[in-house]
């Protein structure tokens, strides 16, 4: 089966992005601008992402957006006065070499750490950052498992898959009002979720929500797949048209999505409702490369342009788009980079507030004290996601809520919750 072109192309722009990041590296380290303690020099900023590999999807367009972010704060004065320089370092996609990264970024000058693309990379990453005592933000990484038990020194911006307000189980509320709007009541559905990752827990937090919330419709399959070796998923559509249920949940990264689909097409069956979380569904590029058959697809997302900013704001959701795609040879970003960029105004509220921003107790105490109330919430309006941030003694953003949205007319739609959604739910998909 022919490989999707996103996929072809993947290590060119990922090598683009390299270059891009060393030269700002080297700009940050040259000319005296180099960190030079409490008062003097650039703040420095550490990045672990994965520039290659299997979460390069995911890792490229993330450091894309947040030295975007960090341009944007220091064109408009930087912290204090102070410049934000920025250090980028490839995980490769592998867990196992991010603890040499953040002890290399952390002797370097790095006070503060960014990353790391992926849930199984962030979750070796966090472990790291309380070995290290260094403050490490996850802006969009959602297993959670990343939050383990002690953690002081790991901030988590996005809701975890599992929790209660989480993408998983709100995706299953959006479809389940927008079928209650119509006067349907759904009566069975099928899981079909990738078997690393974050989606093991998506399976159980779409199950749970069912369970808990809608009992009365019924589970009637749940399987997984190895999302590494499955390249031809015409059997298990063939598995779940069988089976007919009235909702088909799927999870899956790009790699899985942009097959899935197509493959749902060509099986000629259409189910009432096909819900994601996160990943391929929400991917840039899953409109354009699975065609017709994305249209009604109902997804726990990130975000999407067309959330609504605060009046008058500098920075919003579209301009973000717009400027990341005039910047970048018009690739359109998705949630991953937009939280990549937000969390550079959670990150300048916290070293504007910190009493010395090149000490790592002073910028973790001072995230643990940061407050931001919606979008373009924070000093610099740069938040550009749709809930705000107050972190709890764990790490945990408290204010962190899971967005879904629907594509309607070749678009992200935000239609769940009700304080961000633009239009209900269509049930069944059109």
């Amino acid at each position: 089966m022919k490989t999707p072109q996103r996929f072809r192309t993947i290590p060119r722009t990922a090598a683009v992005a390299m270059a891009t990041v060393a030269s700002l590296a080297l700009a940050a380290c040259g000319g005296g601008s180099a960190n030079s303690g409490k008062g003097g020099g650039d703040i420095k900023v550490g990045v672990i992402a994965a520039l290659t590999g299997i979460a390069a999807p995911y890792g490229v367009q993330s450091v894309n957006s947040f030295q975007m972010g960090v341009a944007d704060l220091n064109a408009a004065g930087g912290i204090n006065g102070r410049k934000v320089s920025v250090e980028v370092l490839d995980n490769r996609s592998k867990p196992e070499e991010v603890p040499a990264l953040m002890r290399r970024l952390v002797s370097g000058g790095a006070n503060v750490i960014v990353g790391a693309s992926s849930s199984p990379v962030t979750i070796t990453a966090a472990q790291t950052a309380d070995q290290l005592k260094v403050p490490l933000i996850v802006p969009m990484e959602a297993a959670d498992s990343i939050i383990g038990t002690g953690r002081k020194y790991v901030f988590k911006l996005a809701p975890s898959i599992l929790a209660d307000n989480g993408w998983a189980a709100q995706s299953v509320r959006a479809v389940m009002q927008g079928a209650e709007k119509k006067g349907e009541t759904p009566k069975t559905a099928m899981l079909i979720y990738a078997s690393a990752g974050a989606y093991p827990d998506a399976q159980k937090a779409w199950s749970g929500t069912f369970q808990k919330e809608y009992p009365g419709v019924k589970v009637l399959d749940s399987i997984s797949y190895d999302e590494a070796t499955t390249t031809d998923f015409a059997p298990l559509v063939s598995q779940a048209k069988n089976a007919n249920p009235d909702i088909l949940l799927f999870g899956g990264n790009p790699q899985g999505a942009f097959l899935f689909y197509p493959a749902l097409a060509r099986s000629g069956w259409k189910p009432k409702a096909t819900v994601g979380v996160l990943g391929g569904n929400t991917n840039a590029q899953f409109i354009p490369t699975v065609g017709a058959i994305s249209d009604g697809d109902v997804a726990g997302n990130y975000w999407t342009s067309l959330l609504k900013s605060a009046d008058g704001a500098k920075h919003t959701p579209q301009s973000y788009s717009d400027e990341y795609k005039a910047k970048y040879n018009g690739q359109t970003p998705d949630g991953v980079g937009a939280y990549y960029y937000a969390s550079v105004g959670l990150l300048a509220d916290a070293l504007s507030a910190a009493s010395n921003p090149d000490d790592k107790e002073s910028i973790t105490s001072a995230l643990r004290s940061v407050d931001i109330s919606g979008i373009n919430g924070d000093k610099h309006g740069l938040w550009i996601i749709s809930h705000g941030v107050k972190f709890d003694a764990k790490g945990t953003n408290e204010r962190a809520t899971g967005l879904v949205t629907q594509i309607q007319g070749g678009k992200y739609v935000p239609v769940f919750p009700a304080d961000a959604a633009a239009t209900s739910t269509v049930y069944p998909r059109p």
